[in-house]
């Protein structure tokens, strides 16, 4: 069991998991029931003033898609190295395994319909990651905590530029798992309250692409 794991059983403690759900749940729908009526009017206000979009705008959905398919990959082939380390055990482990799979299970969905459309599915970059990275659940946690808001930043910036509706549905769908999982990250990581975010702030595809460009992600 790794330092982190040691200093507080959150995995493993179904009761303490309950309570801190219900106060972040209690948090969340104060803050709604404070906006009133007007709240979504302040949402759509919000999101009007995010012009990342634009930066996206032009690519074509099948270029924003096969993006995204390296950005899961990444994340999955990540995880995946996270669990072969050996750094986590037990609830930890468990929940590792899961956003690992979820990752893959979008870049094969992601990967279907590029085949659909009849697009390339970009090859798996040779992915790089530094030095005692899967040394630890630490160091490994601390990672994961930068990785789940670049992706969730990624779908949102690029949603809008999306034409196709189904796409746009699946990509929302995506976007809605990786907000979970960087809540999963968080309680590892032993953050309280995981989510006090009422609006998610969308990025533009150049920070995106500076983001994971060391880890070999280059288009």
């Amino acid at each position: 069991m790794s330092e982190l794991e040691s200093r507080i059983p959150i995995g493993l403690d179904r009761e303490t998991s309950r309570r801190n759900f219900l106060k972040t749940a209690a948090w969340t729908g104060a803050a709604f029931s404070a906006m009133g009526i007007g709240g979504f009017g302040v949402a759509v206000r919000r999101a009007e003033a995010q012009s990342e979009y634009k930066t996206y705008q032009g690519l074509g959905d099948s270029a924003i898609l096969q993006f995204a398919y390296q950005l899961e990959l990444l994340e999955g082939t990540f995880y995946a190295e996270g669990v072969k380390a050996g750094i986590f055990a037990d609830a930890f482990l468990e929940q590792i395994v899961a956003i690992r799979d979820h990752e893959m299970a979008h870049a094969d969905a992601i990967a279907t319909t590029l085949e659909q459309l009849g697009v390339d599915v970009p090859a798996t970059p040779q992915f790089t990651f530094a030095g005692g990275t899967f040394g630890d659940a630490a160091t490994f946690l601390q990672l994961a905590a930068t990785f789940e808001p670049v992706g969730i930043g990624a779908y949102q910036g690029a949603a809008p530029a999306l034409q196709s509706k189904d796409i746009l549905a699946a990509a929302i769908s995506i976007h809605n798992a990786e907000c979970q999982h960087r809540c999963a990250i968080n309680i590892l990581n032993l953050i309280n309250p995981p989510n006090n975010l009422a609006f998610e702030e969308a990025l533009p595809l150049q920070k995106v692409q500076a983001a994971v460009k060391p880890f070999g992600i280059t288009g």
